[in-house]
């Protein structure tokens, strides 16, 4: 089991091996700016540029301090579990994140199709009476629906009026065009926006009775979590939070006034091609997965489910403050939605 620690800085949690990830970017840094004033030198003797000397003394001096914060950094690392230090190193040299910038480009400069109308049909395949309410993120992604159903929505009666819990499924890989969740789903996001998943999700947000005024917390995987995005930003419902996991968060615009938890396992290649998130205020915690998953392992739900339930035994007060005033007492109604199929 990796201890875990929470550190904040900026938007951004992290557990040990992510401290580990970020002590390694510090000395690339440090090394990098250390070059820089070597070159900055040699240029000021040849000129005789008396301003470049002066320039080249403080890039060593900002060199000095970042190998300094780099060293305590380490310190703090090897006070938690010094064992750990070999084993992460290794296992945060993940290729990934140098998806992101090739994606960004791709995203910009790629011909899109165009998306879809909305009201793509859904059917409702069952229903369950007497729910009980979710009580953090971890329980959240459990209820995220597998299989052929994609979108499950919780209703809750309260004194105040419904509240919804709503989770939303990935790309179903095995699926055809026909099938509002298969794979194309995520380049029509990226065009406009819409899809035909995100029309789906919104005609099954509509069979259970969700309206713009109606509370509404969207919690989903992959794809799903950029749908939810997606609805969020659209300003047509009243979102109280969006929970992702393993989201390309990237394919769409995220909404600045709503909070936002993303969870990435760096050794997932999905989140990197959405490329780099824009216009969110969230919180991104970034951890490995226990079971040392890489490429596409380290993108199913299970590890993410495990990874989940350490970030709530971290019990992070922010986050425990968030599930706090989104929690839900009393029992409610739980419906699951799959495509209606092609007529």
């Amino acid at each position: 089991m990796i201890p875990p620690i929470s550190v904040e800085s900026k938007t951004f949690r992290y557990t040990l091996d992510a401290l580990i990830a970020r002590s390694d970017d510090l000395r690339r840094v440090a090394a990098t700016v250390s070059h820089a004033a070597a070159n900055v030198g040699v240029s000021a003797r040849l000129t005789f540029a008396p301003e470049q000397l002066v320039l080249q003394l403080e890039l060593e001096r900002v060199a000095r301090d970042i190998s300094a914060v780099n060293v305590d950094l380490d310190g703090v690392i090897a006070t938690i579990e010094p064992s750990e230090g070999l084993r992460s190193g290794m296992a945060t040299s993940s290729p990934w994140s140098a998806l992101r910038p090739v994606s960004d480009w791709v995203m910009r400069h790629a011909p899109w199709q165009s998306a879809p109308a909305p009201w793509a049909p859904v059917t409702v395949t069952r229903r369950i009476e007497n729910g009980s309410a979710p009580r953090n993120f971890s329980e959240r992604f459990a209820r995220i629906p597998t299989g052929a159903e994609r979108v499950r929505v919780d209703r809750f009666d309260t004194a105040t009026g419904p509240r919804f819990e709503v989770y939303l499924a990935g790309t179903d890989f095995a699926a055809r065009p026909d099938n509002p969740w298969w794979f194309g789903s995520n380049t029509e996001l990226l065009a406009a926006g819409a899809s035909r998943s995100l029309s789906a999700t919104e005609s099954a947000l509509h069979h259970a009775g969700v309206t713009g005024t109606t509370p509404i917390v969207l919690t989903g995987h992959s794809q799903g979590g950029a749908i939810a995005l997606a609805l969020a930003d659209s300003g047509r419902y009243t979102v109280e939070a969006v929970f992702t996991a393993g989201t390309p968060a990237g394919l769409v615009e995220s909404p600045t006034n709503v909070p936002i938890v993303h969870v990435v396992h760096p050794e997932d290649p999905v989140p990197a091609l959405g490329g780099t998130i824009q216009g969110t205020t969230g919180t991104t915690w970034i951890v490995h997965p226990e079971s040392r998953a890489m490429g596409t392992e380290a993108h199913l739900s299970w590890n993410y489910q495990d990874s989940l339930a350490r970030i709530d035994d971290l019990k992070d007060p922010e986050l425990t403050k968030l599930e706090d005033r989104l929690r839900i007492d009393g029992k409610g109604t739980a419906m699951w939605f799959r495509g209606a199929p092609s007529e």
